[in-house]
């Protein structure tokens, strides 16, 4: 019998350093990874970067780019050993209440066509899809062609 453990996360502000941890979970949850100047240009420029902390430990992280009326989810993920535990929904509860707060709505985000996991979870969290991206993604190997982004929203 398989045991569910549930995210005891708290999400707060991330942290420059915070920044080793959220490297770290972005290589293991992402084919092509923000460099760490992606991770630094997004602090300068004012984005909102969550990270959800279990016991100290970094679990997961999310970064957001808000524009004047709406925004931009543009990272989220999760550390493997806490994946299926609720700090992704921990982490998105985090952004829509901050968002909200500042009058924020909706959020958009991209996401890969194959990437059946997120979209069943964002579908999940009342996002509805919005277009297509054609070829927005790199495949990942060389030859191969590259993949549509599902554009999606949520109203807040």
């Amino acid at each position: 019998m398989t045991q569910l453990i549930f995210c005891n996360a708290d999400v707060t502000l991330m942290r420059e350093s915070d920044l080793a941890a959220v490297l770290d979970i972005e290589r293991q949850s992402n084919p092509h990874p923000w460099a760490e100047s992606s991770f630094r240009d997004a602090f300068s420029s004012g984005y909102l970067c969550l990270v959800a902390r279990e016991a100290e430990c970094i679990v997961g992280f999310a970064i957001v780019r808000v524009l004047i009326d709406d925004a931009e989810l543009l990272l989220i993920a999760v550390a493997p050993s806490a994946r299926r535990t609720g700090c992704a929904s921990a982490l998105l509860a985090g952004v829509i209440e901050r968002l909200s707060a500042r009058g924020k709505s909706p959020l958009h985000l991209e996401v890969r066509r194959s990437n059946v996991g997120a979209i069943a979870f964002y579908s999940a969290k009342r996002f509805v899809h919005t277009g297509v991206r054609k070829n927005y993604y790199p495949s990942g190997v060389i030859g191969q062609p590259r993949e549509d982004a599902l554009l999606m929203s949520l109203s807040l």
